[in-house]
């Protein structure tokens, strides 16, 4: 698949993998408020590119997020109601997900926030 975006810079594509190691910054957020057990976060993620106008703002603009935030996936016996009872509202219903989790920059600022603290342990 061809792309118009150049590749990652050696810093853009550190940032990327130490998003997918995880926590998805969603399921963070869920858990910083109380509405969801620790044993939940969950981690090993995808990364979100964040967009503006339908067009990515760039490697560096994204966060990461489990695959019920990230794409919808369900996990195995469970239904879509179950999922959005423990892990809140998918991605693809933006305005539930953005109202829950805040915005995209809210989560890039998270993002780039927890891969600070990871690099300075």
């Amino acid at each position: 698949m061809w792309s118009k975006a150049p590749p990652a810079t050696k810093e853009e594509a550190a940032r990327i993998e130490l998003a997918k190691v995880g926590p998805c910054m969603a399921c963070l957020v869920r858990y910083a408020a109380g509405l969801m057990a620790q044993r939940h976060v969950v981690y090993g993620c995808e990364y979100n590119h964040a967009k503006s106008g339908n067009i990515r703002r760039g490697h560096a603009f994204g966060y990461g997020l489990c695959q019920w935030h990230h794409q919808r996936y369900l996990r195995e016996g469970m239904s879509q109601a179950q999922m959005v009872a423990v892990w809140g509202p998918p991605l693809h219903w933006s305005k539930q997900f953005h109202a829950a989790f805040g915005s995209d920059d809210e989560l890039i600022a998270q993002q780039t926030y927890i891969n600070e603290l990871r690099s300075a342990a």
